[in-house]
């Protein structure tokens, strides 16, 4: 029968440990905590076959503490890695599509104010309807109107485009 040092379990059981910390810090998809879970496993075993009191004890405290941090490992990995696709939800790019309403008439050359998110905007329309000409006044949202947030101008204004479609007499008020 093959008798193992203790300190070869020590070495493993720190080993062990040392991975879980790296893999912390680097990106490598679970590796190193799927071999941090071997390497403390082994390590117990290898404590359990060389006849250290309370072996057993520590064995199982061994497989506890690396199922719970392996567990926690991956689900913290795995969850970091599903929102890597996910749009940003603060800032600018979290306005991006928000839906709003008009406080006061917005049009593509003077601007008006919207709310949303709980705030309100300097806005414009973000483009001129086909069905405006040149010879109509400016194109405006009336208030209470729904608008869609497509981006940002010079100094902070939001860009935005009606909800409704054009042409259907709600969404632009007409030339006064």
């Amino acid at each position: 029968m093959l008798v193992i040092s203790p300190a070869i379990g020590v070495i493993l059981i720190l080993v062990g440990l040392a991975l879980f910390i790296v893999d912390l810090s680097v990106t490598n998809h679970g590796l190193l905590t799927a071999g941090a879970i071997v390497t403390l496993l082994t390590g117990g075993l290898a404590l359990l076959g060389a006849g250290v009191p309370y072996s057993g004890v520590l064995l199982g405290a061994l497989v506890v503490v690396a199922m719970l941090m392996g567990g926690v490992l991956f689900g913290v990995l795995g969850s970091l890695r599903t929102s890597k696709g996910r749009p940003a939800l603060t800032g600018k790019e979290g306005m991006i599509g928000e839906v709003g309403t008009v406080r006061s008439p917005v049009g593509v050359n003077s601007s008006g104010w919207i709310f949303v998110h709980g705030e309100l905007w300097q806005a414009v329309l973000a483009f001129a309807p086909e069905e405006t000409t040149s010879r109509e006044s400016e194109p405006m949202i009336g208030v209470g109107r729904k608008v869609t947030v497509v981006g940002f101008g010079e100094g902070g204004v939001v860009q935005v485009v009606p909800i409704e479609l054009p042409g259907r007499g709600r969404d632009f008020e007409g030339p006064e």
